[in-house]
């Protein structure tokens, strides 16, 4: 990248780093192609990860793009106080209605059951693997995580890993409690220390 380019990007983050999401969401309503960038560079990897974990990659990458699209063109005026609910949200929704309608095309279930790509895959990147024996822990947390039930390790990963909320979980999961929420996560976790 030129030093344009990284100048660019420097203002466009200076630009809204400070604000809350609600005055970055207002700004993309009111036409701000800055902030719907600033958005979108500030939730891709994050939607991409959350994606992966109950979806085959493409069908993720193709799902945000689609609801990028649909952000940029329609430019709901609902306000929004917290964005990445209201993304994971919308994304979760998206993927599900992709995933559905493949479901249908599919003579069966249980092939789709044998597809191993809705693994869940811990970033290898991240210093906190940092021992060989970290990483074996790593491997094994990441084989017990795909033992659990595909809405526990979503829970799980919103919670733990994003750090939502249990109301904000439940909205995005289409739950009926927190409470629910709660039962999945405690579920799961005591799933893994089974593994362990």
């Amino acid at each position: 990248m030129n030093s344009k380019g990284a100048k660019g990007t420097s203002k466009l983050v200076n630009k809204f780093v400070d604000k809350a999401d609600s005055e970055i969401w207002h700004e993309f309503v009111k036409g701000d192609d800055d902030a719907f960038v600033f958005i979108y560079n500030k939730y891709i990897n994050k939607l991409l990860r959350f994606g992966v974990q109950f979806a085959p990659r493409e069908t993720v990458k193709d799902s945000i793009q689609d609801l990028f699209l649909h952000f940029k063109k329609s430019k709901k005026n609902k306000p929004i106080s917290k964005i990445s609910p209201y993304l994971y949200k919308a994304l979760y929704r998206i993927i599900k209605a992709k995933i559905d309608a493949s479901k249908r095309a599919i003579d069966s279930y249980d092939e789709m059951k044998e597809n191993k790509s809705w693994q869940v895959y811990l970033p290898a990147d991240t210093n906190l693997i940092a021992s060989e024996q970290q990483k074996e822990q790593s491997h094994k947390l990441s084989l017990s995580l795909n033992q659990l039930s595909e809405k526990q390790r979503q829970a799980i990963l919103l919670y733990y890993y994003e750090g939502l909320t249990h109301e904000e979980i439940k909205d995005i999961m289409g739950l009926r409690s927190k409470s629910s929420v709660r039962k999945l996560i405690h579920r799961g976790l005591d799933a893994l220390k089974s593994f362990f």
